[in-house]
């Protein structure tokens, strides 16, 4: 499910996506918040695996305090649908990565209309997309194909742009582009109003 994250919530998480591994002591002097108010907050997105918690540096005895940081795309969960890439490249013919993920987003039964309708097509997809102010900006935390993105980019990223294209065709949307890894912890896809 994506998360829709906003009020102070939203501001730890743009505070460590700002600052990269982050303590509590720090986050609450950046906030101006109290730290038990920050850990509050930090317990949710860990929660939703929107932070994870890591070690601290060292600075002198003992154990060292925690830091936060927003997770690289790879370590957003494990849901992985390799069946559906294989679907895609199995029965999109010969048109080529893009053209096969058109074809097969063309097929869909959710023809998105409005860029809230492509967070919930994303959702159902399983690229945890998280939107932001912008709604023609999505940031995707997860790639149900990591693995093969990470060693086959072009193609694999071809293919997601395809589905999206398909499933948007004919409709007042067009994706844009699709930025791979646009972000330490996310993909990047824009979208685009068509004009009569």
């Amino acid at each position: 499910m994506a998360h829709q994250v906003s009020g102070r919530r939203g501001q730890v998480l743009r505070a460590i996506r700002e600052a990269g591994p982050v303590g509590v002591a720090e986050l609450a002097r950046r906030l101006a918040l109290h730290p038990n108010s920050v850990r509050f907050h930090l317990d949710q997105l860990v929660a939703d695996e929107l932070v994870e918690r890591v070690p601290g540096a060292a600075r002198g005895p003992g154990r060292p305090a925690a830091e936060y940081r927003v997770p690289p795309v790879t370590a957003r969960g494990r849901d992985r649908r390799y069946e559906v890439l294989a679907e895609i490249l199995l029965t999109g013919g010969l048109d080529g990565p893009e053209g096969a993920g058109a074809a097969w987003g063309r097929r869909l039964p959710e023809r998105p209309g409005t860029p809230a309708q492509v967070v919930r097509l994303l959702d159902g997809l399983g690229f945890a997309p998280e939107p932001g102010g912008d709604p023609h900006r999505v940031r995707l935390r997860h790639c149900p194909f990591h693995e093969l993105a990470a060693r086959h980019r072009d193609a694999v990223c071809a293919v997601h742009l395809g589905m999206l294209s398909g499933a948007l065709e004919g409709g007042p949307l067009r994706a844009r582009q699709l930025l791979p890894f646009a972000e330490p912890d996310a993909c990047v896809l824009e979208l685009e109003e068509l004009r009569d």
